[in-house]
C-alpha cells in the first residue's frame, strides 16, 4: 500500500516529538491537579476528582489531536518534505490518506497512554480520599469514554486537515480548528435553547437546525457523565451509532481534502 510509509514516517515523526512527550506530562500534572480541586468542593470528592480529570483530559486530546494535525502538515510543506514523496509514485490523495493514517496511529497510541495514566490516577484516588461508602472505579467504562475520545479525534483530525488547506498559516488554522472544536461541543445545547424559545424567528432556527446536522457535532462523543455517575446506563448502540457518524463524517472530510489538495499549489 502506498500510503503505510507516509503513515509510518508520520507516527515515528510524531512520537518522536517532544510535543507528544510534553502533553503527557502536562496530562499528569492535571490529573494531579484534579486531586487538589475536589477538595475544595463538598460531597463525594472522588466522583468530583473524576469529573474534572475526564474534563480535562477531553480537552487536553481534542488540542493535541488539533496541534499535532497542523503541525505535521506544515511541517512537511515548509520543509519540502512533500516534494520528496510526490516525487515517487505516490499521488496526492494517496500523501493525505497516509498522513491521515498516521495522525489516526499516533492519536491512538497517546490515547492508550492516557488511558493507563487515567485509570491509575482514578485508584488512587480511591485510596487518597476517605469515603463512608468506597467509590468503586470501573476501568471498563473508563475504557469505553476513551473509545469515544478517540473517534472524536478522528473526526477532529479529519475537520483540522480540511481547515489546515484552507490556510497558508499554521497558527490561523490551529485557530480555527481549535474554535471550531467549541463550537461543536456546544451545538446540541444551543439547538434546545433555541427550538425551546418562543422568541426565536422560524428563520434562525431552521438555520440553527441545518447547522445542527451539518456542522460536525463533536458533543456527541460526550460520555463522561456514564463514567462519574455509576447509575448511568450504557447502551451498545450509541457506541456504534458515534463510530459510525464520526468514520462517515471523516470519509466525506477526506474527499474533500484530496479535492482542495489536489488543487493548491506546491
Amino acid at each position: 500500500m502506498r500510503v503505510w510509509p507516509v503513515a509510518k514516517l508520520t507516527l515515528l515523526q510524531g512520537v518522536k516529538e517532544r510535543f507528544f512527550i510534553g502533553m503527557l506530562v502536562a496530562e499528569l500534572l492535571l490529573l494531579a491537579a484534579s486531586y487538589y480541586l475536589s477538595q475544595l468542593a463538598p460531597g463525594d470528592s472522588v466522583k468530583v476528582a473524576m469529573d474534572f480529570a475526564l474534563s480535562f483530559v477531553t480537552l487536553l486530546v481534542a488540542f493535541f489531536a488539533a496541534a499535532f494535525t497542523t503541525a505535521t502538515l506544515f511541517k512537511d510543506l515548509n520543509e519540502k518534505f512533500v516534494y520528496l514523496v510526490l516525487s515517487r509514485p505516490v499521488s496526492r490523495s494517496d500523501y493525505l490518506g497516509g498522513k491521515l493514517l498516521g495522525i489516526f496511529l499516533t492519536l491512538l497510541l497517546f490515547l492508550v497512554i492516557s488511558y493507563a495514566l487515567t485509570g491509575i490516577a482514578f485508584i488512587v484516588y480511591s485510596w487518597l480520599i476517605p469515603l463512608y461508602t468506597p467509590h468503586p472505579v470501573l476501568l471498563g467504562r473508563l475504557l469505553l469514554f476513551f473509545l469515544e475520545l478517540f473517534f472524536m479525534s478522528v473526526l477532529l483530525a479529519s475537520f483540522t486537515v480540511f481547515i489546515s488547506l484552507l490556510f497558508t498559516s499554521q497558527t490561523l488554522a490551529l485557530a480555527v480548528a481549535v474554535l471550531g472544536f467549541f463550537a461543536g461541543l456546544e451545538l446540541s445545547a444551543v439547538k434546545e435553547i433555541v427550538n425551546g424559545s418562543p422568541f426565536v424567528s422560524a428563520f434562525n432556527r431552521a438555520v440553527v437546525n441545518a447547522v445542527y446536522y451539518f456542522y460536525p457535532n463533536f458533543s456527541l462523543f460526550d460520555f463522561k457523565s456514564a463514567v462519574v455517575h455509576l447509575g448511568v446506563e450504557v447502551h451498545s448502540p450509541f457506541f456504534l451509532l458515534t463510530a459510525l457518524y464520526s468514520l462517515l463524517y471523516s470519509g466525506a472530510l477526506f474527499l474533500a481534502s484530496t479535492f482542495l489538495f489536489s488543487r493548491r499549489e506546491l
